[in-house]
């Protein structure tokens, strides 16, 4: 409960509102774990496609031998590229050769003496696939973003950087509503088309907090699983706020970085 007790306190006395009860606190923790389970499905969705459209178009493009995908001439030379490479092929080379606690890999190991990317990236967390897209040649990252209707490989990279990062979030049952990454998603035409308020160059909102993630996923699910996870969001917030009156619902979208149009 201590992630959620600040919520009911005075910031500088840090003393207990009048009126607030441990039951306003329950009330949060359980909303948040609801909008946990309800991102972390969503999430789960584009995880499974951007393995899929990775494994295939690096397959497409260089074979599928390990040979490949463990040869760094295989990846872009940019500096967010190198960054990345050391780590991701010692990990790659790990899945391929060394790892043991996948049956099926020490199965292709046997039968086949390859593990072919399409089956590696089943072993591989959703922070590692991002790595990979980063280190990827532009060719490759353009087709990708492709098939997610997204027309910028960078803008496509950041988006998956940034759910990477709230999918721990979920996973590791850490507080959710308030959380804002340390990673920012690109302006988008959603912000503007939402009428984001900006302050100075920057949008105020929708850019390292929850709304940054849904944002994201409206962009990488299909319209269908969208309206789904929109859907279920609403239902979560709502229920919440008729619930339970101890935020309110300006200062609740305020902490989620939610404008007060976003249901739009």
């Amino acid at each position: 409960m201590n992630g959620y007790q600040s919520f009911f306190r005075d910031p500088s006395t840090r003393v207990y509102r009048e009126g607030a009860t441990f039951g306003d606190i329950l009330a949060l923790y359980e909303f948040d774990v609801e909008l946990r389970e309800i991102m972390l499905d969503a999430l789960l969705k584009v995880e499974a496609k951007i393995r899929s459209a990775l494994a295939y178009e690096f397959c497409a493009a260089y074979g599928e031998s390990r040979s490949k995908y463990l040869d760094a001439r295989c990846y872009a030379t940019s500096k967010g590229a190198k960054r990345v490479l050391p780590k991701l092929l010692n990990m790659l080379d790990y899945i391929a050769n060394k790892d043991t606690s996948h049956e099926y890999l020490a199965y292709y190991r046997r039968a086949y003496k390859n593990v072919p990317l399409w089956v590696a990236v089943n072993a591989m967390t959703f922070g590692q696939i991002s790595k990979m897209l980063t280190a990827l040649r532009d060719n490759e990252k353009a087709k990708i973003a492709k098939r997610f209707g997204v027309g910028n490989p960078k803008e496509l990279s950041s988006f998956i950087r940034v759910l990477a990062l709230y999918r721990n979030v979920c996973a590791h049952g850490e507080r959710l509503f308030s959380h804002r990454c340390h990673v920012e998603i690109p302006d988008t035409a959603l912000h503007a088309k939402l009428g984001i308020e900006k302050i100075g160059p920057d949008y105020a909102c929708g850019k390292v907090d929850v709304f940054s993630a849904v944002i994201t996923l409206r962009y990488l699910l299909r319209d269908d699983e969208f309206k789904t996870f929109k859907a279920k969001l609403v239902k979560c917030v709502n229920g919440y706020l008729s619930l339970d009156e101890s935020i309110g619902e300006e200062r609740l979208l305020e902490a989620m970085g939610f404008t007060a149009e976003w249901k739009k």
